[in-house]
């Protein structure tokens, strides 16, 4: 893993690694080339052998496939906007950087594509829908145009397809593996009845199931209906049910004292709850298990990185709850670059736009624009942290947790690691906490037995 800085640049938003074999290497810097590569392991730079003549004979031709027109015209010149920042910071004068319209529909994303591949590019940058990517996949694949998009659906993407954004079952696997590093033993889970929510739930058993977590109860919901309560209910106990909600915010009767006096935790079947949405089903589902006294005070609330929302801190059921989180160090620098240049903030997706620009632009200046480079396996460092693409088109991203702490503070609890070498490590370790899991719950059910045979062993 390389980190790319522009001559007079400080910002050092992206970094590559290695074309290929064991060696780190450094790009000689001249006043045609204005980015270097400086290598993370290595003070001497050596030359990449791949660095031929060949590699700047030519014109590398990007095309950047966006919708500039339509109903999500925004959305584009946000994206447009960055990969030109993006173009000035990194290119060089061999660097072609080409933007065509998809309209945002199917039939516009196809005929950006042809306009593209009869210019002969060397890369297409985009579409950013799922619909679009999928309606240029197979032809992008025939005539072997790699594709980085900007799609979250891996559905649409495979090998010679890739996609830069942040997925969500890596989100939902580093908050369980959060939870299991924490010592958590059961999970609750409350997700919607899309195909978001399916992937949250498939993913958190997965993540769950890898350490030995248990799952409690899975609530599914509707996600156009306005009252949750009954979803809610379904991951908690009988004796809940009976509970109404009036009655929950009545003085609680003194013959009930004994009752009301038991923590909530060891009242319910789960120490952790993930709840796989955001915006305002979230603040409604946190309010409702708030009314049940269910509160991150008590339970462990997790989620995912839309959870890195102002106005969820000014829900006060949310405060303590953790998500896990790309680093924003970074991209905080990027958008006060972009309001300084545009005169308004980016949208959260315009760093993925930048981010494949500059790395566009930094292998065709080093090994060439190849399946190879593009998935190499140590990563590239930019705007949003450390990123890799895989050879079936997926994006993999080092994520940290951020905890909601009151209105407009987040705390980053967990930083990422250092390096996917590290990340490895740390999923590994998902085994042996599974191990404990096991032998605890184990011994759990053993010492009731033995308390009833040979009640002199247990004093």
């Amino acid at each position: 893993m390389f980190q790319i800085r522009k001559i007079g640049f400080v910002l050092g938003l992206l970094g590559v690694a290695a074309c290929s074999g064991p060696n780190v290497y450094q790009q000689s810097i001249s006043p045609s080339i204005p980015a270097s590569i400086v290598p993370y392991d290595q003070e001497k730079p050596l030359y990449d052998n791949l660095m031929t003549d060949s590699a700047f004979s030519r014109n590398v031709k990007v095309a950047m496939l966006l919708p500039l027109t339509g109903k999500d015209a925004k959305i584009g010149e946000d994206l447009r906007n960055a990969g030109m920042m993006a173009q000035f910071d990194i290119a060089n004068n061999n660097f072609v950087l080409q933007f065509y319209d998809t309209k945002g529909t199917v039939e516009g994303a196809k005929e950006a594509f042809e306009q593209a591949a009869d210019a002969k590019v060397d890369l297409i940058l985009g579409p950013v829908f799922a619909r679009e990517v999928g309606a240029i996949r197979r032809q992008a694949r025939a005539k072997k145009i790699p594709v980085v998009s900007f799609t979250s659906d891996t559905d649409e993407v495979d090998e010679g397809v890739y996609t830069m954004a942040l997925l969500l079952p890596e989100q939902i696997e580093r908050s369980v593996r959060y939870a299991c590093e924490k010592g958590k033993q059961s999970l609750a889970i409350m997700a919607p009845d899309n195909k978001a929510g399916d992937i949250a739930v498939a993913s958190a058993e997965k993540a769950a199931k890898s350490c030995g977590m248990r799952i409690s109860a899975v609530s599914i919901y509707n996600p156009t209906f306005i009252n949750f309560e009954p979803y809610v209910l379904k991951t908690l106990p009988e004796s809940f049910k009976n509970i109404k909600i009036l009655e929950k915010q009545k003085k609680p009767d003194p013959s009930e004292e004994s009752k009301e006096n038991i923590p909530v935790a060891e009242q319910i079947d789960f120490d952790t709850l993930l709840i796989a949405d955001d915006g305002n089903r979230l603040k409604s589902i946190a309010s409702l298990f708030a009314l049940y006294d269910v509160t991150p005070r008590d339970v462990l609330f997790i989620g995912t990185s839309t959870w890195q929302d102002p106005t969820l801190t000014l829900e006060g059921a949310l405060a303590g709850a953790k998500f896990s989180s790309l680093p924003m160090q970074g991209f905080e620098k990027f958008t006060e670059r972009y309001q300084e240049t545009y005169g308004k903030k980016p949208i959260r997706l315009a760093s993925l736009s930048y981010d494949a620009v500059a790395l566009a632009s930094v292998l065709s200046q080093t090994g060439g624009i190849t399946k190879e480079n593009l998935t190499n396996m140590r990563g590239f460092l930019g705007t949003d942290g450390l990123f890799r693409l895989t050879p079936t088109g997926e994006s993999e991203r080092l994520l940290g947790m951020t905890e909601i702490v009151s209105r407009n503070q987040f705390r980053v609890i967990q930083k990422p690691s250092i390096n996917f070498e590290q990340e490895a490590v740390r999923k590994e370790n998902m085994e042996r906490i599974r191990l404990q899991n096991e032998y605890k719950r184990q011994m759990e059910a053993i010492t009731p037995d033995l308390a009833a045979t040979s009640p002199e062993l247990m004093n």
